[in-house]
Order: structure tokens, then C-alpha cells, then sequence
């Protein structure tokens, strides 16, 4: 009984680091997509475009992170596990990226200048879209 309850601790804190990990790659990929460096829009000016965005990319990824450790559960060893969840982590990353690129292509004007200007109509457009590849990713697992 002690013996697996210490395993199950040591798997957890594996998982949480490792989705630690991925959530900050997360933010250093929105920070590349996005004009201006994200910690000072985020911290220093306030921009709440640019907290939404952030966020729903954030909650998006956890979704499919979420998704990812708990098929990884049924794999045979723990590394294993924690590889399957990061690696399709990396991929719903690199597929809201692209959508973000995308979105970009499709709006008239630069979408990093219409995030910054306050128009929050793109920005929840975006969200919806993180989010509808967040959790379709996810239920692909």
C-alpha cells in the first residue's frame, strides 16, 4: 500500500513538472506569434487583449495536456507516458500557433496591430479557435 501510494505521488509530480514545462512553452510560443514582448503586455501595460489571448491559448493547451496524461496513463511505463502527453502538447501548441498565423492572413490588416489597438473581436476569435483545437485534439486521445 505504501509502495503505491509513493509511486502514485512520484507520477504525479512527473506529470505536473512536465506540464509545467509545457505550459511554459506555451507562453514563450504566444510570445513569438504576438507583436511587442507578452510579459510587459501582460504585466506592465495591462493589455487585456493580450491577457485574454493568452489565457485562452494557456487553458487550450491544458485542455489537450489534460487529455494527453491521462491516455498516457495506459501506457506501459512512466516515461512513456510523459513523452506521449509532451509530445501532443508540442503539436496542439504548433497547431495554435499556425492557427493564430492564419487568422493573421485571413484579416484584413495586421492582427497584432488590431490585438493591441482594443479590438476584442479578434481576440475571442482567436480564443474560440485555441479552444475548438484544444479540446478536439484532446478528444482525439
Amino acid at each position: 500500500m505504501k509502495s503505491l501510494l509513493l509511486n502514485n505521488l512520484a507520477d504525479i509530480a512527473a506529470y505536473g513538472l512536465v506540464g509545467i514545462g509545457v505550459l511554459i512553452l506555451a507562453y514563450l510560443a504566444v510570445d513569438v506569434v504576438t507583436p511587442g514582448r507578452l510579459r510587459d503586455l501582460l504585466w506592465r501595460d495591462g493589455n487585456q487583449n493580450a491577457v485574454i489571448l493568452t489565457t485562452g491559448f494557456l487553458v487550450s493547451v491544458g485542455v489537450v495536456y489534460a487529455a494527453s496524461a491521462r491516455a498516457g496513463l495506459m501506457t506501459e511505463y512512466l516515461w512513456q507516458g510523459l513523452l506521449f502527453a509532451l509530445l501532443y502538447s508540442i503539436v496542439a501548441i504548433a497547431l495554435m500557433c499556425f492557427s493564430y498565423v492564419l487568422i493573421d492572413w485571413l484579416t484584413p490588416g495586421r492582427l497584432g496591430e488590431l490585438l493591441l489597438s482594443g479590438n476584442s473581436a479578434v481576440v475571442w476569435v482567436n480564443v474560440v479557435v485555441f479552444v475548438t483545437l484544444g479540446v478536439s485534439v484532446g478528444a482525439t486521445l
